[in-house]
């Protein structure tokens, strides 16, 4: 549920708060267990609006209808198959302060560790060579990989390498369909959902012809047919009582492609 929970708060960070779409987001978001089981009229009437303005509004956050959104969002929810605070077993324990952080702690270093002796580093030279070698390169993900995907535009800025993003799904969408065979195209998807939840940006990627690099922790993923290289982060075994899986081995990893690029071309 958090992508489609980030692509409504895009809304309403991008939006004025007088504005139709930012009333609609608002709406949606302070009842989204309940949208599911609601119609298009009902929820229309929540907004002061029209159901067409409803269906515009969901085209513009991806889908054909409010009945596919619904949809996509009774899976999430259903499924929980949300890498988020929700599955995360200390909030059912009292500790003193004391006590989490230092489990949190140890569950960061163990997954640095993990991390550190399962990447190849001989196969991300080989990626790093890729994108040195070539002139446009963009990078795809969405909430905390989204994150890494701006800190890796940045790192390389630095150095004059540009690397373009789109943060809104749809300018995914056709950011991936601008792409030649000349073109490099990095997707982070540390649990392997993207293709679940963006299969048109895939699709997209797939018709362009360019070579793509996927990270990803998921071993029994879709892109393995479609990608040139991926690389992998270390299984996620999910027990981890307040830390989230995934995301400090990413860091680490999206840290360590522009350190290691930055010393074999001399960029200091």
């Amino acid at each position: 549920m958090g992508d489609l929970i980030y692509r409504l708060l895009l809304f309403l960070n991008d939006s004025r708060e007088e504005t139709l779409n930012y009333t609609i987001a608002l709406t949606m978001i302070r009842n989204i267990r309940e949208i599911p089981n609601m119609t298009i009229n009902k929820l229309a009437d929540m907004c002061y609006t029209s159901p067409a303005a409803i269906s515009r509004f969901c085209r513009k956050l991806g889908y054909s209808s409010l009945s596919e959104f619904k949809k996509a969002l009774s899976i999430s929810i259903n499924t929980n198959f949300d890498n988020s605070f929700s599955k995360l077993k200390g909030f059912k324990s009292k500790r003193s302060r004391e006590e989490i952080l230092n489990i949190m702690h140890d569950e960061i270093c163990r997954e640095l560790t993990l991390t550190k002796n399962s990447l190849d580093l001989k196969l991300i030279d080989r990626v790093i060579d890729l994108i040195y070698r070539s002139d446009h390169i963009c990078i795809f993900g969405t909430l905390f990989s989204q994150l890494m995907c701006q800190q890796l535009q940045t790192n390389f800025a630095r150095v004059g390498k540009l690397i373009n993003i789109a943060t809104d799904i749809q300018a995914q969408e056709k950011l991936a369909s601008s792409l030649t065979p000349n073109s490099l195209a990095i997707l982070i998807s540390p649990t392997g959902r993207f293709i679940a939840y963006h299969e048109r940006v895939w699709n997209n990627l797939l018709s362009t012809d360019c070579k793509i690099v996927t990270i990803t922790e998921n071993r029994d993923n879709a892109y393995k047919d479609g990608s040139d290289y991926i690389i992998y982060l270390a299984p996620s075994e999910y027990n981890n009582e307040y830390s989230p899986e995934n995301q400090h081995s990413l860091m680490l990893l999206v840290e360590y492609l522009f350190i290691r690029y930055a010393d074999l071309y001399n960029h200091y």
